[in-house]
């Protein structure tokens, strides 16, 4: 999923009642420039395309290219649909960024010669009360990013046990309060809404602050959604369906995941780390837009 919050798209609408006011891709001009420095034609697989941000940059600054947009949520396929109807180098389907191999071996698209991977959850997710996902919004306890799919937020908090709350939110949101967190979870049990789950956090921590929600919010995500082994899964087959000296980019926004792509492109055989390592938003577009403080853009070439 990728957090975009953007005036660039301002004017440019899905038709399907969303603001793409709101939605801007997250360094969007150090991705173009980095996939824009000797592409020319292939296939670029936008593999968590969200609202099409970063896509519609990309395909204009690369008109010999062929794009193929993959998201796993289905309003997000939604807006991709719309908002690339018009455009035939694009082509969207839902499902995970593990299920590429699969979708280009179907439409017999051929290997990539570039990959996008914006980590980040989207605003279009993070702003509907409805999907769960922030502690800021009443709303269901749900979190997944398709709900036709899996067990919401909610239905696995109150199933699991205290300790592998408290683990949940130790690993994948590494807060150093979750055995405490977690007590006061299962002692309110069963939550139902993110705006109780977030009364409970904040109680259990008396100070709460929302850096805490943040961490517990991010964790359940994660569980829900089976983030990390699908990261892993991807990390293990991209070789599989890229080529040589593809450039292949990712978007994270926590630690866990960095650390992921760091590894892949300095310690695996096979890719190379790019020219700066890492690279931060500018002071300009942080205040732009608040959600992309904590992001980090890695690159790295198929070898």
């Amino acid at each position: 999923m990728c957090a975009e919050r953007s005036a660039e798209d301002s004017m440019e609408s899905p038709g399907n009642g969303i603001d793409m006011s709101s939605h801007v891709p997250v360094m969007a001009d150090e991705v173009v420039d980095f996939f824009a420095g000797d592409l020319n034609e292939g296939l670029l697989v936008d593999g968590t395309a969200g609202a099409g941000g970063h896509l519609a940059m990309l395909s204009r600054a690369l008109p010999g290219m062929s794009f193929l947009a993959v998201d796993r949520d289905p309003s997000a396929v939604e807006i991709l649909r719309s908002r690339f109807s018009d455009n035939p180098d694009v082509i969207v389907r839902q499902g995970s960024y593990t299920e590429i191999p699969e979708i280009i071996n179907e439409l017999s698209l051929g290997k990539a010669s570039a990959a996008l991977f914006d980590l980040g959850l989207s605003s279009i997710q993070l702003d509907d009360p409805q999907r769960g996902f922030s502690y800021r919004y009443e709303g269901p306890l749900d979190m997944r990013f398709d709900d036709s799919k899996g067990e919401a937020a909610a239905e696995l908090l109150n199933r699991i046990s205290e300790k592998e709350i408290a683990d949940i939110i130790y690993n994948y949101g590494e807060e150093g309060r979750s055995r405490r967190i977690a007590k006061a979870i299962a002692q309110n049990r069963p939550v139902s809404t993110t705006l109780e789950l977030a009364r409970i956090v904040n109680a259990s921590v008396r100070r709460g602050s929302n850096k805490i929600l943040s961490r517990v919010f991010q964790a359940l995500r994660i569980a829900v959604n089976g983030e990390l082994d699908q990261l892993n899964r991807l990390i293990d087959e991209l070789n599989g369906w890229t080529e040589v000296d593809a450039r292949i980019a990712f978007i994270t926004f926590h630690s866990i995941e960095d650390r992921k792509i760091k590894l892949l492109f300095r310690d695996t055989a096979g890719y190379r780390q790019y020219s700066p390592r890492w690279v931060v938003p500018g002071e300009d577009e942080v205040r732009r837009n608040s959600r992309a403080r904590s992001a980090r853009l890695r690159m790295g070439i198929r070898t």
